[in-house]
Order: structure tokens, then C-alpha cells, then sequence
């Protein structure tokens, strides 16, 4: 049986940042530049949805909100490539969650309803189709699901991926069925009735939105267990004791501190290598003070010759 190869754990998300980092600027363009030619009507596709009409959709919406999502998250991933600390907090993980939500039932509709009225070219490769049913939302896909596993997301969470699309919802049955301001430009009026199809369409959000959360959930999984095995069983870290492993752990975070940044305990990977040494008689806090201490001494060498 081949045997698996150990990982560096800072290159396992050293490369995610790099991809994700990628990808979000790949969708900020995608959208811009599809907005733009929507609204300035670049198309002259006639009809009721064209120049800022194509704020009405849902298409529009969903991708602008998953640009927003991807936005936020480049801050992070250039600070995380020039101090080399490769982490999201856990609120951009959630917003992206909802961005990336929104764009999956876009492209889900596009390949399936979209398709079979219109055809399948039409629907996801002809003018602003191409970058807002199919060529963003697989982009945030693949981000939120492969290239994002920074957080394990919990089933109740995904409640709030759909109040987006349930809003959206009610101004649409407020503005085509009580006010009719706006065309039917889906054409519920010839399918279902529209509490039929309101709860179709939010139970497929719903739906869609805990698909994501699986493969998401499942990445983050397999990545953490590359992590652990880093930690457990590479050589880097083969000492005699925990104390010579931690100490080996300090000297290398610190070749990453900068003058300014906060000291912190990296909590879970002094408990990967207690495990890996079976250090029960030693008290986790000993060794936090362990790290602590030589994590200190490696970023200011000459305090010990005073």
C-alpha cells in the first residue's frame, strides 16, 4: 500500500490562500465587468431588464452580494501571505457562506429551468449568461467548498443563507402580483400558483445551501487531518520530549512575528503534538507557558544577556 505523504501544514494553507486570493479577484472582475455591460445596456437586448432593470433580478443580486462576499475576504488573504498567518475569521466564512448560497441556486435555476425553456447555450453561455450563471458561481463554489475550509459550519447557520432569497421573494410577490410596478419577467404567473412556488424556490435554497455546507464541511475535515498528521507524525517536529517540540514550534512561528502583531498560543497545535507525545502528567498550561516563554526569547534574543 503507498504510503501517504506528510504535508507541510503552513504550505497546505499557504496554497489555499494563494488560490483563494485568485479566485475572489477573478470573480470581482467577472462581475464588474458583466454589471457594467448590463447597465450601460452594451447588449441592446430590449425588454424590461436592461440598464439598472437589471437590479430587479435575482441573477444580478445573487452575484453581487457573492462579490461582495469575495471582496472582503482579499484584506485578509494579502495579510495572510505577508505575515504568513493563513486564517479567515470566522464571520467572513459566513458571509462568503450566504454569497456563495445565493450564486448556487442562480446556477442551479440557469441549468435546469432557464435551460429547458431557453436552451442549455443560451442559458449559460451567451453575453452577461456566461460570467453570472456559470462562470461566478462555479468560481465561488470552488472557493467556499475546496479553497476556504477555515471553519466548520453548523447546520443551524444555513437558516440564514435564504433570507436573502426569501426577501427577495416577498418584494418580487409585492412588486409583480400587489403593485405590479414590475413585469413578470419570470413568468411565475404561467407555472405555479405563487405560494407553490415561493415554497419551491425556498426549499431548494435551503436545500442547495446545506449541499455546499456538506462539501465545505467535508474539505475543512480532510484538511484539518492533513494538519494533525503534520504535526503527529512528521519528523520536523521528532524530538526526545514535548518541551524540545514546543520549543521547536515557538522558533519557527516566530520567524514570522512582525514588529506591532499580537502573541498568541497557537492552542490546537501544542495539543496535536501533547497527543502525539502522550504528555498527560504535563498540564496543558505548563506547556503554553513553554511556548510562551521560548516563542519570547526567540523574537528578542537579547534579553537573556542582561
Amino acid at each position: 500500500m503507498k504510503e501517504k505523504r506528510i504535508v507541510n501544514a503552513r504550505k497546505i494553507n499557504k496554497m489555499r490562500c494563494i488560490l483563494a486570493l485568485i479566485i475572489c479577484s477573478i470573480v470581482i472582475g467577472l462581475t464588474v465587468f458583466s454589471l457594467t455591460l448590463n447597465i450601460t445596456n452594451f447588449y441592446d437586448e430590449g425588454g424590461g431588464e436592461v440598464g439598472f432593470g437589471t437590479l430587479k433580478m435575482y441573477t444580478t443580486l445573487s452575484n453581487i452580494i457573492a462579490m461582495f462576499a469575495a471582496s472582503i475576504c482579499i484584506p485578509f488573504q494579502i495579510e495572510g501571505l505577508l505575515k504568513n498567518k493563513y486564517r479567515l475569521p470566522k464571520w467572513v466564512v459566513k458571509v462568503l457562506y450566504i454569497g456563495a448560497a445565493g450564486v448556487t441556486l442562480t446556477f442551479f435555476v440557469a441549468i435546469t429551468l432557464i435551460s429547458a425553456t431557453n436552451g442549455f447555450v443560451y442559458a449559460m453561455f451567451t453575453r452577461s449568461n456566461l460570467f453570472m450563471h456559470t462562470l461566478t458561481p462555479i468560481f465561488i463554489i470552488i472557493l467556499f467548498t475546496m479553497a476556504i475550509p477555515d471553519a466548520h459550519i453548523k447546520f443551524s447557520f444555513s437558516f440564514f443563507t435564504i433570507i436573502p432569497t426569501i426577501i427577495y421573494a416577498l418584494i418580487y410577490f409585492i412588486c409583480v402580483f400587489a403593485t405590479q410596478v414590475w413585469r413578470d419577467h419570470y413568468q411565475l404567473k404561467n407555472l405555479l400558483p405563487w405560494p407553490i412556488t415561493l415554497i419551491i424556490v425556498i426549499s431548494l435554497a435551503f436545500g442547495l445551501s446545506n449541499l455546499i455546507r456538506f462539501l465545505h464541511n467535508l474539505t475543512n475535515k480532510h484538511v484539518t487531518k492533513s494538519i494533525e498528521r503534520y504535526y503527529k507524525e512528521s519528523p520536523d517536529y521528532e524530538f526526545p520530549n514535548i518541551t524540545a517540540a514546543i520549543a521547536k514550534l515557538a522558533e519557527v512561528e516566530s520567524k514570522y512575528f512582525r514588529e506591532g502583531d499580537e502573541i498568541y498560543i497557537p492552542v490546537d497545535i501544542i495539543k496535536m503534538l501533547s497527543d502525539r507525545y502522550n504528555t498527560s502528567s504535563l498540564p496543558l498550561d505548563i506547556q503554553y507557558d513553554i511556548y510562551l516563554e521560548n516563542y519570547l526569547r526567540n523574537i528578542h534574543p537579547t534579553s537573556d544577556k542582561k
